[in-house]
């Protein structure tokens, strides 16, 4: 049965960012494929309208919203780094009343949107309107991300920093405690929403990021391990993504010059977007024949397709803790096997509970090249088998319609039903 109501996808700065790409477009797809209608609006900064790199990346963006939701997005600009969104509400709230939205189901992503949510459904309640119902999709939590990127403890920060900390942390609770409904990645993400935030557990839904699984993976392997020149014997280890402190870059270096000790066949396949950074970690540590490359969010899963491993390092975090890296999925969706380490989310128990992947420590490199030549060798792991067995699970557990059924099965339950 279907929800009764719109659904529009609210997305505030970040309509660039790959895992916007990566997220925001299948599930609504997913949506609408299941018989909802969908929307979606997007905040940006003018910059990005009028400068030409920014320009062509961003109607990309746009372009790739439409094509999941069948028309243009709600396109709005927003002042950069404000921290008061009414005014930015109000006109979300003039565009949802011109496009019959104002009873919509609005899914925020990331605070700063559910905060444009929230200021929207006020206007319109004092306008007279009942205004859309907030869910505020919280991916993870930006005021220990923040303390991470800067390296540093709450102590040490600065006058400035300590600001910005607390702006985080006001932003994060003003927007779990004003959304009707919240969405989390993690089962510790949903603790902290319901005990630090105080948000009731029955409006509290945990969703894993997705990711799509080939029907053909066997031919994606082998056309991208030529296009790559691998040969069909190399040992491929992987790593997606950015290059932020607590991805642990060196690391990953280090792992894959160790390994070729044990298997000189062995090749590392770094696909990012920071590539001068990846060129001088694996220069500075000394990886012979690492493949670095940068993709677009279309064609990563068909070069990641090559891998045989998907490395997931992280030092143990509150950011890491709550987590649920959108590449553990891609790994899995594409064969490949997660190497991750402890306290990643759900991820690395789920791993030790099924052995979708292999969870090693960071203490000792060596010990670490040890546990996957074991995992290498062992019968199943790697074979043609062991691929499908992974790209399997990743169908039938991660997908975008997986996503959208329990999406649509939590709101069914928290979101009032539409008044004639």
């Amino acid at each position: 049965m279907s929800l009764g109501r719109p659904i529009v996808a609210l997305v505030y700065a970040e309509v660039t960012a790959p895992v916007v790409r990566a997220q925001t477009g299948p599930l609504l797809a997913a949506l609408r494929a299941a018989g909802e209608q969908v929307d979606a609006a997007a905040f940006t900064t003018p910059r990005r309208l009028f400068l030409p790199g920014e320009r062509s990346t961003h109607r990309r963006a746009l372009d790739a919203l439409a094509q999941a939701t069948g028309r243009s997005p709600i396109t709005l600009t927003h002042r950069p780094r404000t921290t008061r969104f009414e005014s930015a509400g109000e006109r979300l709230a003039v565009e949802l009343r011109d496009r019959g939205l104002v009873d919509a189901v609005l899914f925020c992503r990331q605070p700063r949107a559910a905060l444009v949510g929230i200021a929207a459904r006020e206007h319109l309640r004092r306008t007279g309107g009942r205004g859309p119902f907030v869910v505020h999709d919280q991916r993870g939590v930006r005021p220990e991300e923040y303390l991470l990127s800067l390296g540093k403890e709450e102590a040490e920060l600065s006058a400035d920093e300590r600001r910005m900390l607390g702006l985080y942390r006001e932003q994060e609770s003003a927007a779990c405690r004003g959304a009707d409904a919240v969405v989390t990645v993690s089962r510790a993400m949903a603790r902290r929403v319901q005990e630090l935030h105080e948000v009731a557990a029955d409006r509290v839904l945990r969703l894993p990021n997705h990711a799509r699984s080939p029907d053909d993976g066997e031919a994606r392997r082998a056309a991208a391990r030529a296009r790559l020149g691998l040969a069909e014997d190399a040992l491929v280890l992987a790593y997606s993504g950015t290059l932020a402190a607590w991805q642990l870059p060196e690391a990953t270096a280090l792992l894959a010059r160790a390994l070729r000790d044990e298997f000189p066949q062995s090749r590392l396949l770094l696909l990012t977007p920071e590539v001068a950074h990846a060129r001088a970690v694996v220069s500075t540590i000394g990886v012979p024949g690492a493949i670095v490359r940068q993709e677009s969010p279309d064609t990563v899963a068909d070069q990641l397709a090559a891998a045989d491993y998907g490395l997931l390092l992280r030092a143990d975090s509150p950011v890491n803790r709550v987590a649920c890296p959108v590449k553990f999925g891609e790994y899995l969706a594409v064969g490949a096997r997660p190497v991750l380490t402890p306290q990643i989310g759900d991820q690395s128990d789920l791993c030790g509970a099924t052995d979708l992947g292999v969870v090693v420590g960071l203490g000792d490199v060596r010990e670490t090249t040890r546990r996957i030549a074991i995992d290498a060798v062992r019968p199943g792991n790697l074979s043609v088998e062991g691929r499908e067995k992974r790209r399997a699970w990743a169908r039938e557990n991660i997908a975008p319609e997986c996503a959208a059924a329990r999406l649509l099965e939590f709101l069914g339950a928290v979101v009032p039903k539409p008044t004639t």
